[in-house]
């Protein structure tokens, strides 16, 4: 009898600590899905923020190539303004109103008169209008290329920024997770 008491208690015994384990066990695992949760939380937040970041950094180099854009000068404008327009408008309506009222009253110019100043008459220009697109070509390729290697140097600080960013995040958030 002496032995079955001592086996039922150790069936007793063996089943409480296998309980005992099993809680531990299931605390243990509470334990890692909540601190996977976070980490999760924490991971889907980091990322949010370097999207916005580089939203953000996208937004500041558009800025900056709109603003280089506006500061490269012309050599010629692009379009009058708007009192320009105007004040051209009204010269050339009074100067069409000269025209027909002349017209009229010069109905006998023939055709084949010759006009007031020859060709002949006008100084050549120093350069042919060929080696002036030339240099402007040349000029504008120029500007195309300083242009493009200032967008890859930026680039390259970006990539380099958000790598930093993601790397630090990233070792932040494993930090975290450790017990």
């Amino acid at each position: 009898m002496k032995k079955l008491e001592d086996q039922a208690e150790a069936a007793i015994k063996a089943q409480t600590d296998a309980e005992e384990k099993f809680d531990s066990a299931e605390a243990i695992r509470k334990v890692a899905e909540s601190q996977k949760r976070e980490a999760d939380e924490k991971m889907a937040q980091a990322q949010k923020e370097l999207q916005e970041a580089l939203a953000t950094k996208k937004a500041k180099i558009k800025d900056a190539d709109e603003k280089a854009a506006d500061a490269i000068p012309l050599p010629f404008p692009l379009t009058p303004t708007l009192a320009q327009s105007d004040d051209e408008s009204n010269f050339e309506d009074e100067a069409e109103e000269e025209d027909l009222t002349q017209d009229e009253e010069d109905e006998e110019v023939h055709k084949d008169a010759a006009p007031e100043k020859a060709l002949s008459d006008v100084p050549p220009a120093d350069k042919s209008l060929d080696e002036t697109l030339q240099e402007i070509d040349a000029e504008l390729a120029a500007e195309k290329q300083a242009a493009e290697m200032k967008d890859e140097a930026v680039e390259k600080d970006d990539v380099q920024d958000v790598d930093n960013d993601a790397t630090t995040e990233t070792n932040t958030v494993v930090n975290s997770t450790r017990p």
